[in-house]
Formats: structure tokens, sequence, C-alpha cells
């Protein structure tokens, strides 16, 4: 099945790798572009997206923010964020929205599988529960 992916980075370069991971793995799915969360919120309300892949780092709403509103607007969007960062804080923060986190350099094995996982009905976090 067809999917829509939006990858949101301010890195122009950075996004043609990422659309070139996914094209090269789900040929047949369509990949939107957005330099800026802001460019995502008006990207979500013209195109039917079910997947995004979101820098962490970026100029106005970061990765972490901006997944959150994604997440207030489309709760069984697939998300993962993209990042250097590899602090607690910013992978809890991440897991916590029940995102995916892709450390960079990004590995294309680690994105194919979060883009066969993203045919599976999304995972809530379970947040509050005891395990």
């Amino acid at each position: 099945m067809s999917k829509t992916v939006i990858v949101v980075d301010d890195s122009k370069l950075s996004r043609m790798h990422v659309r070139g991971i996914i094209l090269r793995n789900k040929p047949d799915w369509t990949v939107v572009e957005a330099a800026n969360s802001a460019e995502l919120y008006e990207k979500l309300d013209e195109s039917s997206i079910q997947i995004a892949i979101i820098d962490f780092n970026m100029p106005g709403d970061n990765g972490l923010e901006a997944a959150s509103r994604l997440r207030e607007k489309r709760p069984d969007i697939h998300i993962a964020i993209i990042t250097a960062n590899g602090q607690d804080a910013v992978v809890s923060g991440i897991r916590a929205l029940g995102a995916a986190f892709m450390p960079k350099p990004l590995d294309e094995e680690q994105v194919a599988r979060f883009l066969a996982a993203s045919d599976l009905p999304r995972r809530q976090p379970s947040a509050g529960k005891a395990g």
C-alpha cells in the first residue's frame, strides 16, 4: 500500500539523503519535504501524510516540539526523530511521544525497519503504566 512520508529538516542535503533512502526501500511511496516545522504544519493540511521523519535541531520548533504538535493533530501518524543528540532527556522525550529515535548518521537499514514497521498500527506509548 502506497503511503506519504514527510521529511522535515532545515538541511536540503539531509532531506535529499532521507528521500533517497525512502524511495530505495519504498519506491511506490510519495515523499513530501518541509524545511522547518512551519512548513510541516502547512503541508499537513495539504496532503494525507501517514509518516513523518523529523530532524531534532531546526529553527523554530525543534523536532520534539514539532512531533508533539503533530501527535496532537494526527494521533495515528508514525513519527521518527533524527538527531545526533543522544542525551537521555532527548531520547526519553522522543520515546514518551511514541516516536522512533534514529541517531545520526542515519543507517539505511534502521530507516528501512522504521518504514516497514509503519505498515503496522501505531503502538500507543505506555505512559504511567508500571511494566
